[in-house]
């Protein structure tokens, strides 16, 4: 994109509520017009039947509570006036029989046909799914279930709204550029979606998972992970640099000790755990440790699919193997965001899952139902081998210096240091090679893979961003008292942020910079590092 006199920036933002990132969307235009630009801030001012801010599977009524959008958008108001923001509300692109119309097209699909609803040339049913996933907790909705029928239904008949609205706005503000919560869900996938058809230029912003942090993606939605594998390719084989190493041990151990403050943080820590005796395991046979993943997020995501039709059957056919191998001592540990304190919600559909299975199970299989309170970095530990969906914490054991199996794909498909395993028809033969060599695996061989790529998920992928403080892992805060403190040359990267917005420049530097780093220094301190927090 070349630079234009004057480029006018668009932010649709919804969920306004959602402070964390209405902190940044607001800043970032503040300092987008400080460098010459126009912006628009697009807000809700209730559309929507249902929303993704009230999501039943959180806790939220089924029905919308009738004051609900009145009460978010004197939130809204309060919030933009605090920030110097001027809005407008969506409803200014909304005419009088779009809401007739969207009815009468919701009413005449078959709900087997939801999923790939279009109106016109909009795949509404494909933008607006993801919302529906998280709104139920559900990696698969079943449209013979009457709620899930509705729940579909009404953010089908909201995207439909949006859609309207949405390209009404782009007819007469004619961006060059969109700034976007996330763009996963139906509102702003669909924005995110139509500005592309238009060829204007959006970046989506995300909470990372350090806080300070802010996630951004470059003509993608917050599920992409092109921009990891692209910066992957680059830094892989760079060895980490003592500082690196330093900031990824402080990172790995509040984590694993408990200390953690983010969101997806959701074990207790591994201190004073001893996971071998909590579970009555013997240390004379080998351990393996299932970690089941939370998957309605990431549900339609390219890429992270396994060889297996679902996770469900990856889990039965593993189960199936330690039945013939009772030398073998699984233990399944179920995500603590399955339905658990600290879970977003609960996933009804696997709960189901896990009860029937726990029926059915031999007797050298443990299962950790996703409430437990054992740790499971304590679990990750103690076992000799690990096997994982796409859970994060594949990564986070594989760090600890411990062989991982895979068995689908999302980010750890980018992880070479694990064995993808076979499709079902051979994966007991897998088991029984790769599983049996993951039990004396290269230990710091896997462990320095791993540290480089945590580095580069949680501080190199991110951007920090200075000017707002997270306060909780849903709000945030401006922590700068004058619009000058956004100038430019004042923050390099608010900088960087604003020329990739205006002038279409990358996010991250395309080149390598010269670094005095070697990696027998890394291993040996890593080595020290996994020693001193117990895991080596």
């Amino acid at each position: 994109m070349s630079r234009k006199k004057s480029p006018h920036i668009v932010c649709f933002a919804p969920y306004t509520d959602w402070s964390i990132h209405s902190t940044r969307e607001v800043t970032i235009l503040h300092a987008l017009r400080l460098r010459g630009a126009t912006v628009s801030y697009v807000t809700c001012d209730g559309a929507f039947t249902d929303c993704d801010l009230l999501q039943e599977s959180k806790g939220a009524p089924k029905q919308k509570p009738a004051n609900a959008c009145l009460i978010c958008q004197a939130n809204v108001a309060t919030k933009l006036a605090a920030w110097g923001m001027p809005y407008r509300w969506l409803g200014r692109w909304a005419r009088p029989d779009d809401a007739k119309i969207a009815g009468q097209w919701v009413h005449g699909l078959k709900p087997e046909d939801y999923d790939t609803a279009t109106y016109g040339d909009w795949h509404v049913g494909a933008w607006v799914r993801s919302s529906v996933h998280t709104h139920l907790r559900i990696g698969e909705p079943d449209l013979n279930d009457p709620r899930h029928r509705a729940v579909f239904g009404s953010y089908l008949y909201g995207g439909l709204l949006a859609c309207f609205a949405l390209d009404r706005l782009f007819d007469e503000e004619k961006p060059d550029a969109q700034l976007l919560f996330n763009g996963r869900m139906g509102p702003t996938r669909i924005a995110l979606e139509l500005a592309a058809r238009r060829g204007i230029h959006t970046i989506c912003e995300e909470r990372a998972v350090v806080p300070g942090y802010v996630m951004l993606y470059d003509n993608a939605n917050c599920m992409s992970i092109a921009d990891a594998i692209a910066l992957w390719d680059r830094w892989r084989d760079q060895p980490l640099t003592d500082a690196e190493i330093d900031t990824t041990a402080h990172f790995l151990a509040d984590r694993w000790r408990g200390k953690a403050m983010d969101v997806a943080v959701f074990s207790a820590g591994m201190v004073g755990a001893d996971a071998v005796k909590d579970l009555g395991l013997s240390r004379d046979r080998p351990i393996w440790a299932l970690f089941t993943s939370s998957i309605d997020e990431s549900a339609d995501v390219a890429g992270a699919d396994g060889r297996f039709p679902s996770q469900e059957a990856w889990i039965d056919a593993t189960v199936a193997y330690a039945a013939k191998h009772p030398d073998i001592q699984l233990v399944i540990r179920v995500h603590p965001n399955v339905g658990s304190a600290k879970s977003l919600g609960r996933s009804e559909h696997d709960l189901a899952y896990i009860a029937d299975l726990a029926t059915r199970l031999p007797a050298n299989v443990v299962l950790v139902p996703s409430d437990s309170k054992l740790s499971s970095y304590a679990l990750a530990a103690a076992a000799d081998v690990g096997l994982v969906w796409y859970s994060t914490i594949g990564i986070e054991m594989a760090a600890m210096g411990k062989c991982v199996l895979r068995a689908a794909g999302y980010l750890l498909g980018m992880c070479h240091f694990m064995p993808d395993v076979d499709a079902p028809g051979t994966y007991h033969d897998f088991l029984a090679r790769e599983g049996r060599a993951a039990e004396n695996g290269e230990i710091l061989e896997i462990a320095s893979a791993a540290w480089r790529l945590v580095h580069l998920l949680f501080y190199r992928r991110p951007l920090p961003f200075a000017p707002v403080k997270q306060t909780k892992w849903y709000a945030g805060e401006m922590a700068y008292q004058s619009l000058d403190e956004l100038a430019p040359g004042r923050d390099p990267i608010l900088d960087r942020i604003c020329e990739a917005f205006m002038t279409g420049a990358p996010l991250h530097p395309e080149t390598i910079p010269s670094r005095a780093a070697a990696p027998d220094q890394e291993r040996a301190a890593i080595r020290n590092h996994l020693s001193t927090l117990g895991v080596m």
